[in-house]
């Protein structure tokens, strides 16, 4: 297993270093550009929603990025110490046929987290909140 570690500050210029470490591993590991281009839509999404309302836009807090390649997966740990938030208790929205004008405001950036993820996970942990992205990078075969 291979293991990539950052520690970025609750700011949006954040989440280009993020974007530029994915990147960067992605090309070490031989990550498709498909699993890339999937994993940096939800961790972008995640960690934006840290940014702006775990922290509500305060940027001196850390945010903690594992990146880790496992035998067929590519797995992302968040952790982050803004108050507890489960995102997967956010209802998933119910309104996605109706024109962009007429749906309700949220849930559609962790709906869209889940549909890129081949499983999306929360805990809270030692006063942090701890989410795991997984996406497949093969079939195991």
């Amino acid at each position: 297993m291979r293991n990539h570690i950052i520690h970025i500050k609750s700011r949006l210029s954040g989440v280009g270093i993020m974007n530029e470490q994915l990147a960067k591993i992605s090309k070490e590991w031989s990550i498709s550009k498909d699993v890339a281009f999937s994993m940096n839509l939800a961790l972008e999404e995640i960690v934006t929603n840290v940014i702006q309302h775990g922290y509500n836009g305060h940027d001196e807090y850390d945010i903690t990025i594992r990146f880790s390649l496992e035998k067929h997966n590519l797995r992302i740990q968040i952790k982050d110490g803004a108050p507890e938030f489960n995102p997967l208790e956010i209802p998933e929205p119910d309104d996605l046929a109706k024109p962009l004008e007429d749906r309700n405001i949220g849930g559609l950036g962790i709906h869209l987290v889940k549909k890129f993820t081949d499983n999306f996970s929360y805990r809270r942990m030692n006063s942090k909140n701890v989410i795991t992205l997984l996406k497949k990078i093969d079939d195991g075969n």
